[in-house]
């Protein structure tokens, strides 16, 4: 017989499937041995066939290790074989057990080593003729059912009334199993304040022609082996016993002394003749060697202390034995003798507690006398640094009241305009995950840097399956309201050196390159690595950037504010634009809109520099290495957002950087929107690190790019708003996204300062206003956007109804005079319905301004989610709007009528308003995974009906449901490949191209299986949110039980792909799996 074969036959002999046959025959074979035999000629058979005859005898010794080893390994086993022979007794016809018994006895023991599934439960449980276990008809008396939470499977629980039926040899364990069980219950023990004593359970009486088996427990030869073994371990040679020989021994003893009580309950003493307790205590009790008193000597030795609450309860058990035979109140003895003994170890670890902790006490107060004792001292000898004590508290008075004066301006937590609160929060010092050394966040300081993940995405779209590119249209300087693909960048919040980052990412570039399919993971090739601690899967990092400090002077701001009117603000943007476009490619239709801009605004007062009049001062400089990872993030924004190669010189770099910021902030704001949380006080760390460093990071781009090419972009986005000189063919208001607008103007505006032999920027006052006026600009702006694009609504109310209602009326007035052809028989328009449209724009706001400026908001939006019409009151207040916002058009009416007009009359509003063009409504519909049916049969029904598009043939196909749009797909068949940038991929990759940008969800019906896909070779398989009836998934539907929907489930997959962690999970898993042989993706 060969190793292999070996080792093949003894683990099907204990085999679930084969032991009825092979491992318990023989045991019922012994059992039926020992009821015909004499009970000491059968122990000394077994002696005999475990070799150990000479050494229970006497007349064996060695002093080879080895063989002593030998001898307890087969002593052990031997103990085993009789613990099995005289307590496995559950089998009908050999004890008063039913088959229903014995399976109520296989579930205990296997739900005594941890909680179990169902299906775990029926693989572990022999199955009859019919294939069945009998589980069904057991399992509700010995478990209680809980069900499974967003992760994990329904799992079954012992019942604690079943404990008592816990056997530590069971003998269908294995030895993983048996070490499991013992060590949970141990631990439940423990944390039930119980002793630890693992009592075996009291068995079933045998039948009739079997009971001759108990008398082994009581026969010479067994209460000699037990002393053997019991004096070897009191007289301590450790070379010849081992803690498992005494745990087996003990547990023999334990067996015995029940089957005695059991007797003497049941029978008068002198009926009994099952003596084991007398023969323990006599036997050898002369020369004091009996059993008994080799028991009591062992339970003082320090070497089994783990078995000492055993030797304990055997000790115990002897006396009620004893008094049951001397008919004196057995019951009460022992339960008194039991509660002393736990009080009594309780009173003593009570009194070592109590020891301890004035033990401690005595030596702080120790540490504190010492520590007092050394500043007095110090004081005594330092008398001279506290001579001017007074003088600096009232120098402390003084910043005292300053302070006071600043909480003052602060309370009014404005984030924009003359107003403006004081910074109150900057990076605190980080610590590098790798090196552990802490650094300060500065401007001139090595970089710190963020781990982050940038990705395309689609989560926020409202026209499923477009697509955009820079040859198309107006993208990227002006992202479309309906945000088919936008470039989102998360991070897991974890800070490393820029120069620890670099060293970790080329040993991880080393070290991956020789890894088997280490391309499935993570891409080399595009800067893909994991983070050092969490493993999230990141592609680049955002360096820190300390918050720009704003010390503004209120006085100076409010006489600003006397003569810099919004008309005047756009005079003088207007006149700085038209002296800078020499810088600029010139345009031969820059007279024409120049003229325009002339006749629209009086700019003779306004002169080329006048901008520089209302305070400047020099802009920030930043280390080396901060400059080099500003271009390191921005190099991977715009690659992975244009899907382009890498390119410095790319005009667009800096706008890609601006619209991944407004990006991120949209998705964040529409997650805590779907969630119902507040708009601050409910991100995670993570995320509030990184969407302040990536504010933070995109306004920084003006400062590594061409000046030239800033205020370029910035006269092409301002075009939107007001006429720009030298810019035309801008797209009108209904085509542009107007929070990606304002994070390009607010970024980009600091570039019309740059002069050509000094680096200036606004100062404080100057960017008050700037920000003031465009955030005013735009949500003008917007309003009117929503009003265009809104349904038909019912006609407002009488100018008796309030100031914002006459204020929404004049509004349509205006409006309808340029648009009243077009909108013939509309009356009116629904001024709740502007407000909800323009609400996700000002939360957007919101979020950027405080992650820019620091100012922090009003701590009602960091409470409990605001109603809509409070929300929008208290963010007009930190935004520094008007709460009533149709008052913005009353009070720019010189300016804004007149814009209006130009707005309206727009040929892209004509068509938009005559249907000729998709109007995206406001606000912006959530987006969620499509509605999946309760009954999972539905679907299969689906899948049945499911006909290829491209085959008419009968071959059987994979039916693969988009969980973003609904799409069934043809999966895995090549008659529904596809062209993907020149190369042949499968139906769901895609399609996951169009409608996800690279991400899909998918759902295999007949494989009950979901898909995630990151790109065109990576992908994982995630388990589908459909469980049964005890709470677990059935891929490939292998058990056939009805399926229905986990809503939980199903909520987590959307928060998921919500969150932008489909990527993440992909990797993790595919770290998790040693993948062999690679699953072509691209084919799926």
């Amino acid at each position: 017989m060969t190793e292999e074969s070996l080792v093949s036959q003894v683990y099907y002999y204990q085999d679930v499937k084969c032991r009825d046959e092979m491992f318990d025959k023989d045991v019922i074979m012994l059992l039926i041995a020992a009821s015909k035999m004499d009970p000491n000629h059968f122990l000394m058979l077994v002696l005999l066939r475990f070799e150990l005859f000479d050494i229970f005898n006497g007349n064996s010794s060695s002093k080879d290790q080895e063989v002593l080893k030998q001898w307890n390994r087969l002593t052990e086993e031997m103990l085993y074989l009789i613990i099995i022979i005289v307590g496995e007794r559950y089998v009908p016809g050999i004890s008063h057990v039913t088959k229903e018994d014995v399976t109520m006895r296989e579930v205990i023991h296997l739900l005594c080593i941890q909680p179990m599934a169902h299906s775990s439960l029926v693989k572990s449980l022999p199955e009859n003729e019919s294939h069945e276990t009998g589980l069904e008809t057991v399992i509700s008396k010995v478990a209680i059912f809980k069900k499974p939470g967003v992760s994990g499977h329904g799992l079954y629980e012992l019942k604690k009334e079943c404990l008592k039926e816990f056997n530590p040899f069971f003998y269908h364990y294995s030895r993983p199993q048996h070490s499991k069980a013992e060590e949970a219950q141990k631990k439940r023990r423990t944390q039930e304040s119980s002793d630890k004593a693992l009592r075996p359970p009291v068995p079933p009486p045998f039948c009739p022609a079997f009971s001759n088996i108990v008398y082994l427990l009581c026969c010479d030869i067994f209460i000699h082996i037990l002393k053997r073994i019991f004096q070897k371990a009191a007289e301590d040679r450790s070379n010849r016993w081992t803690e498992p020989m005494i745990q087996r021994a003990l547990h023999l003893v334990g067996q015995a002394l029940l089957e005695e009580k059991t007797q003497l309950e049941s029978s008068s003493t002198e009926e009994v003749t099952f003596d084991f307790s007398l023969k323990a205590q006599k036997s050898g009790s002369e020369h004091g060697k009996s059993l008994f008193h080799f028991l009591t000597r062992i339970k003082s030795l320090p070497s089994l202390k783990a078995q000492n609450d055993m030797i304990m309860w055997n000790l115990q058990m002897f006396e009620v034995v004893k008094c049951l035979r001397e008919k004196s109140g057995p019951v009460a003895s022992f339960s008194v003798d039991h509660s002393t003994l736990e009080e009594s170890v309780q009173d003593k670890e009570k009194a070592e507690r109590k020891r301890k902790a004035e033990a401690a006490k005595a030596h702080r107060q120790k540490i504190m006398a010492q520590m007092s004792a050394m500043q007095k001292n110090f004081i005594e000898s330092n008398k001279m640094l506290y001579d001017n004590v007074p003088e600096s508290s009232s120098q402390s008075d003084t910043a005292a009241s300053v302070d006071s004066f600043r909480m003052d301006v602060d309370e009014s937590r404005v984030a924009v305009g003359p107003q403006q609160g004081v910074c109150s929060t900057d990076w605190e010092a980080q610590i590098c995950i790798l090196c552990q050394e802490e650094q300060e966040v500065q401007a001139q300081a090595p970089a710190m840097v963020l781990t982050a993940c940038v990705q395309r995405s689609t989560v926020l779209t409202q026209n499923r399956g477009k697509t955009l590119s820079p040859k198309v249209g107006s993208y990227p300087l002006f992202m479309p309201p309906d945000l088919a693909v936008g470039t989102h960048t998360g991070s897991c919040g974890h800070v490393m050196h820029a120069t620890c980052w670099q060293k970790y990412f080329e040993a991880v570039q080393n070290t991956t390159r020789n890894r088997l399919h280490a391309d499935l993971i993570i891409d080399l090739e595009n800067g893909e690595y994991m983070c050092p601690l969490c493993k999230s899967l990141c592609n680049t990092v955002i360096p820190l950037i300390p918050v720009e400090s704003s010390k503004l002077n209120y006085e100076s701001a409010e006489l600003v504010g006397q003569h810099l009117t919004l008309e005047r603000w756009i005079q003088i943007l207007s006149s700085r634009i038209r002296g800078l476009r020499g810088t600029w490619e010139t345009d031969n239709n820059a007279e024409e809109a120049a003229e325009e801009a002339t006749a629209l605004f009086d700019e003779s007062q306004a002169e080329f520099r006048s901008i520089l009049s209302f305070g400047v001062q020099e802009p920030p400089k930043f280390s080396r290495s901060i400059t080099e990872m500003l271009g390191v993030c921005a190099t991977t924004v715009h690659r992975v957002g244009l899907q382009t190669a890498p390119n410095d010189l790319c005009p667009y770099m800096p706008v890609m950087s601006w619209n991944t910021c407004a990006y991120t902030i949209q998705a964040i704001e529409n997650m805590l929107q779907e969630e119902g949380k507040p708009l601050f006080g409910s991100l995670q760390n993570r995320q509030l690190s990184g969407i302040k460093a990536l504010v933070q990071f995109s306004a920084a781009q003006r400062l590594k790019s061409s000046q030239a090419v800033i205020q370029k972009h910035f006269a092409d986005m301002l075009a939107v708003l007001v006429p720009v000189p030298n810019v035309e063919n801008t797209p009108s208001i209904l085509e542009v996204d107007f929070f990606h607008l304002l994070v390009g103007l607010v970024l980009s505006i600091p570039a019309l300062y740059q002069e050509e032999a000094v680096d200036l920027q606004p100062s404080a006052v100057s960017t008050a206003y700037n920000h003031l006026y465009l955030l005013h600009l735009l949500t003008m702006t917007h309003m009117l956007q929503v009003l265009l694009a809104s349904h038909d609504c019912a006609v407002i109310g009488g100018p008796g109804e309030g100031d914002e209602a006459q204020a929404a009326a004049e509004l349509f007035s205006i409006v309808s005079q340029h648009t009243d052809r077009l909108r013939a028989g509309v009356t009116g328009f629904c001024v709740e319905g502007v407000k909800r449209g323009v609400l996700p724009f000002l939360r957007c706001a919101a979020l950027f301004f405080n992650c820019l400026t620091g100012v922090p908001p009003p701590e009602e939006l960091s409470g409990t989610a605001e109603s809509p019409e409070s929300q929008l009151h208290l963010l007009c207040s930190y935004l520094s709007l008007p709460s009533n916002l149709f008052q913005l058009f009353q009070d720019h009416r010189d300016v804004v009528t007149t814009l209006i007009k130009r707005w309206c009359e727009n040929t892209a509003i004509s068509k938009a308003l005559k249907g000729e063009m998709q109007i995206i409504r406001y606000p912006h519909k959530r987006n969620r995974l499509i509605d999946l049916p309760e009954d999972y049969s539905v679907l299969l029904n689906q899948a049945s009906h499911f006909k290829c598009p491209n085959s008419s043939d009968d071959e059987r196909k994979h039916p693969t449901l988009c969980l973003l749009c609904g799409v069934m797909l043809c999966a895995q068949s090549p008659c529904c490949q596809e062209q993907l940038n020149g190369e042949e991929v499968g139906a769901c990759t895609a399609h996951a191209a169009i409608c996800g940008a690279g991400v899909g969800m998918f759902l295999r019906v007949r494989e009950c299986e979901i898909i995630l896909m990151a790109s065109k070779t990576r992908g994982s398989p995630y388990p589908a949110p459909y469980l049964d009836d005890y709470g677990e998934t059935d891929p490939q539907l292998g058990r056939g039980n009805p399926l229905h929907l986990y809503p939980e489930r199903y909520r987590k997959l959307f928060h998921m792909w919500q969150q932008h962690c489909v990527l993440e999970e992909i990797a993790r898993s595919l770290e998790l799996l040693n993948v062999m042989f690679p699953f072509e993706w691209q084919m799926l």
